[in-house]
Order: C-alpha cells, then sequence, then structure tokens
C-alpha cells in the first residue's frame, strides 16, 4: 500500500523545494561573477608580473635562459623562461604548458594564456606568454604564483553569500511557514475535523470558515450538502417507518392467506371425500337402472316411456362421471400442494403406453368424426418414469385435443389428432418428447402462460362452451415438474394447438424431494391467487 503524505508534509516539500532552489539560482550569478572578478584582477597582475620579469630577465641575461635559470628572487614571484623545445620537452607532464604550446602555435595572435586553478585552500595562478621571433615562437615565459589574498577574497565573498542565502532561505521558509498554516491549511483542518463528525454521525454540526475565498465557497457547499443529507435522512426514516408497517400489515395478510389457503385445502380434501362417497352411490344406482331398463327393452324398439327413461339415466351417468372426474382432480391438486404425491418410477415404452392412451380416448373420438394416429421413431429408448402420471398429463391433452377440434362435417375432411414419440438429439441429459398435435381452434399468444393457471379457461363461443375446471392442464404441469420434465406449448389462432411433454430418459432419484418442495411451493402460491 503507497504511504500516505500529509497536506502539509506536501507544501513543505513542494514549496520549500522551490524556495531553496530559487535562492540557490539567485545566488550563484553574484557568487560567479565575484568569482570572476577576482580572477580578472589576478590575471592583470600576473600580466605585469610576467612583463617585468621578462624584462628584467632579458636586462640580465640578454637573450632565452636555460630550463634551470630562476631570476624569482629579482622579482619575487615563481617565474620562468623556457625555450620552444624545453616547453614541448616538459608539455608531456605538465597539461597547462601543453595547452599553452598548442594555443600560440594555432593563433599566432594570442600572446598569453591564464589558468586558475585551487591547490588545496589556496587559489593558485598560472599565466604563460608567448616570445615570439622572426621565425615564430620561440619561448614562452611561465608564472606560477599563489594568492593568499586572493583566497581570502574568495572565501569571504563565498561566506557572506551563504550567509545571506540562509538568511534569506529561513526568512521565506518561515513566511511559508506561517501562510500556509494560516491560509490553507488550518481550513483544510477545519474541514476534515467536521468531515470526521459527520462520519461519526453528527449532522447537525456546520464549518464555520470565513476566509473570503475558496475554502469558504467549499464549506457552504459543504453545510448545503450536510442539510440535504440531514433531509434526506429524515424522509428516509419517515418512508422506512411507513414501509415497516406496510410490511407488518403484508405479514398478517400473508400468514391470513396460507391460513386461508390451508383451509381451502382441507375443505377441498374433505368435501371431496364426503362428495365421492354418495356420488359412486348415484353413479352405480344410475347404473343398474341403465341395465334394468335395457334388459326390459331387449332387441325390440323401445317405447317413448323406456326411451326416455335410457334418455334420463343417460344424463345421470354423464353428470355424475363429469362431477366425479372435477372431485378427483381436485383431490390431485389438494395432494400436489401437500406435497404427497409419490413417483414410482419403472422402465416403459413411450410407444406402448401411448396406443393404450389411444384406445382408451378412441370412442370419444370416433363419435365427432375424429381421426387419432400415432408417430413414433424407431430410436426413441426405454424411459425411467412413474407411468401412471405419465398416462394422465398426455391423456389431458388427448381429451383437450378431442374436446376442442370440430366434429367432422358431412363430406369435409377428416380432423386428425397426432401423437408423436421422438427422441430429443444433441440434449444433455438424454430426452425424449411426445407430443399431441391437433387442428382445433388454436390459442392465443397472451393465453399462452394463462392456461397453466387454476381454474382459469378461454373466453371466446367455441372454447368457452366446452365447459371443465380449469384444473386439467395446471395438474398436468405440476405432474410433468415432478416427473422431472416440462411442457411445451406452440398455438396459434386458427393454426391448432401442439402441446408437448419433454422427459428426461432416466429419473433421478435425487432430485425427487427438490422437485416436489418446488412443485408445492409452486401449487400453494396458485392455490393462494385462485383463493384470491
Amino acid at each position: 500500500m503507497r504511504r500516505r503524505i500529509s497536506l502539509a508534509n506536501k507544501c513543505l516539500l513542494l514549496f520549500g523545494g522551490a524556495v531553496v532552489l530559487t535562492v540557490l539560482a539567485t545566488a550563484a550569478a553574484p557568487w560567479l561573477r565575484m568569482n570572476n572578478l577576482v580572477d580578472d584582477g589576478q590575471l592583470e597582475l600576473s600580466r605585469r608580473m610576467a612583463q617585468i620579469w621578462d624584462r628584467l630577465d632579458r636586462d640580465s641575461t640578454g637573450g632565452l635562459a636555460s630550463y634551470s635559470e630562476t631570476p624569482s628572487e629579482r622579482a619575487g614571484i615563481s617565474a620562468r623562461r623556457i625555450s620552444i623545445d624545453q616547453a614541448r620537452a616538459r608539455a608531456s607532464e605538465d597539461e597547462f604548458v601543453a595547452r599553452a604550446i598548442e594555443t600560440f602555435e594555432k593563433d599566432a595572435s594570442t600572446e598569453e594564456l591564464h589558468g586558475p586553478r585551487w591547490e588545496g585552500l589556496t587559489r593558485e595562478y598560472r599565466y604563460a606568454l608567448a616570445v615570439r621571433g622572426k621565425e615564430g615562437l620561440d619561448g614562452i615565459v611561465l608564472l606560477q604564483r599563489r594568492s593568499i589574498p586572493a583566497t581570502e577574497l574568495l572565501l569571504i565573498n563565498g561566506a557572506y553569500l551563504i550567509s545571506a542565502g540562509s538568511v534569506v532561505l529561513g526568512v521565506a521558509m518561515l513566511a511559508f511557514y506561517l501562510i500556509t498554516h494560516r491560509l490553507i491549511l488550518s481550513p483544510v483542518r477545519a474541514l476534515k475535523d467536521t468531515a470526521e463528525r459527520v462520519r461519526e454521525g453528527n449532522l447537525t454540526i456546520r464549518s464555520d470558515i470565513q476566509t473570503g475565498d475558496e475554502f469558504e465557497e467549499l464549506a457552504d457547499t459543504f453545510n448545503v450538502m450536510l442539510s440535504d443529507l440531514q433531509a434526506g435522512q429524515e424522509q428516509l426514516r419517515g418512508i422506512n417507518a411507513a414501509l415497516d408497517l406496510k410490511i407488518n400489515e403484508l405479514r398478517e395478510a400473508n400468514v391470513a392467506l396460507y391460513d386461508a389457503a390451508r383451509v381451502k385445502g382441507e375443505f377441498l380434501a374433505n368435501i371431496s371425500h364426503e362428495l365421492r362417497t354418495p356420488l359412486n352411490s348415484i353413479i352405480g344406482f344410475a347404473e343398474l337402472l341403465g341395465e334394468i331398463v335395457k334388459a326390459e327393452v331387449g332387441d325390440v324398439e323401445p317405447t317413448p316411456v323406456q326411451a326416455k327413461r335410457l334418455r334420463y339415466v343417460d344424463r345421470i351417468l354423464t353428470a355424475g362421471r363429469g362431477l366425479l372426474d372435477l372431485i378427483n382432480q381436485l383431490l390431485e391438486m389438494a395432494k400436489i400442494e401437500a406435497g404427497k404425491v409419490e413417483v414410482h418410477a419403472q422402465k416403459v415404452s413411450l410407444r406402448d403406453a401411448c396406443e393404450g392412451l389411444i384406445g382408451l380416448i378412441w370412442p370419444q373420438a370416433e363419435r365427432k368424426g375424429i381421426q387419432v394416429k400415432l408417430e413414433a421413431s424407431d430410436d426413441v429408448p426405454m424411459v425411467s418414469t412413474d407411468v401412471k402420471k405419465f398416462q394422465q398429463i398426455v391423456f389431458n391433452f388427448l381429451s383437450n385435443a378431442v374436446k376442442f377440434t370440430e366434429a367432422a362435417a358431412p363430406g369435409g375432411k377428416t380432423p386428425t389428432i397426432i401423437v408423436r414419440v421422438e427422441r430429443l438429439a444433441s440434449s444433455d441429459p438424454e430426452r425424449v418428447r411426445v407430443s399431441v398435435i391437433d387442428n382445433g381452434p388454436g390459442i392465443p399468444h397472451e393465453e399462452h402462460a394463462r392456461i397453466f393457471d387454476k381454474f382459469h379457461q378461454l373466453d371466446g363461443g367455441h372454447t368457452r362452451g366446452q365447459g371443465g375446471t380449469g384444473l386439467g392442464l395446471s395438474i398436468a404441469r405440476e405432474l410433468a415438474t415432478i416427473l422431472q420434465g416440462e411442457i411445451q406449448l406452440v398455438s396459434d389462432i386458427g393454426r391448432g394447438s401442439m402441446f408437448s411433454l419433454i422427459l428426461p430418459v432416466e429419473y433421478d432419484p435425487a432430485n425427487s424431494a427438490e422437485t416436489a418442495l418446488e412443485a408445492k411451493f409452486r401449487g400453494t402460491l396458485s392455490g393462494r391467487k385462485a383463493w384470491v
């Protein structure tokens, strides 16, 4: 994690560094200028000394001195006049002599060369004067001297500059420290303290900064933000209180709905049992009466009274069996909502099961002139599922198809219902699909999801006139979920319908408890909506 640096330290580092650089840059110019002035004065002094020494040496010797001559006792300086050959011999050891020879030979107008340097703590000046003859450079006068006054002057100048720079730097840093802490850091710290109090939960605090600049504007904006935040929190508290009240009301309503759904389920189960017992007796006696009337008639044409009796008995049986079917559906739905449906999975041939269902529905289809066909692929495997529940789902599809398909008109095309059994390719896990396809009136798209709700029936003249409880498809969907499958619907107005049951080839008992719980929860929710 990157180390954090406070604003005060940042200001100190940045502005302090800028002040130091400014002072150093300001002091460097006079420092260099004073050094140049001292060096220029020493150059002029060295020039005069060399000229005096050269005149004295010429007067005393009348020509070029040898390398060993030292007339410095007369001039009081360390000076020597050497020939060009002696200078070249010495150039390999003395860089100043080599530079003097190169300068004088390269430019004939150059007569002197000056080279100051520090020798320890003393300023040393070296001066070379060209001695030219008719043929060019004949020799060089070398002067070397140490100037104690110049050294002292340079050191004094440096001390003055360092002292002045230190004073200026100290005053600047002090002024900078006072300005930054008073004008910048103090408002920032005040805002920081206010923000920390707000973080602790105190929204009543306000920042009181009066600097007349952007910090005061920032403090005013911060105070406005706090006021808005405080108002928002008060509003949120009111909303939360109202929401808690609504949640409590919803919880109470939910409990009441749950109790109502439970009572409804118990009522349906009890009343269905109570109704089925006398209803079975009514159906039984009606069948007995029908057999008695048929026995009286025999093979002859029934009299009008006998025909009326047969018609009445047939109506009693039709109504009784319809009511018994409704009661059985209510009991089945109550069992599903209670989560008491058990699955007995076994290997089954879907072709054989569908052929049996077609045999059951054939009398109803034949009365309306409808043809029922089976289309089964050869690659359909044996399926592990609950045979009774599978037959209940598919038979519901078949009965609806026969019910809503119009009867064949005289001389018209024969209506056809197709039961198709196929294996789904490229599915993991492996699955099969059983579809019931009819050419009935069709179902509009907006009703595709609603027809699986309890007690829901399609509006419309033909479909509404067919009767029914609206429980068949709802029960079929719940049973399909229990069998770890699903139901798909493809339909449109005037183009018929295709109801498909998709099942896995292998029923997984490990997921049966979870599947039953989901079906129970979904059935309970659907039951509540139906009850409301």
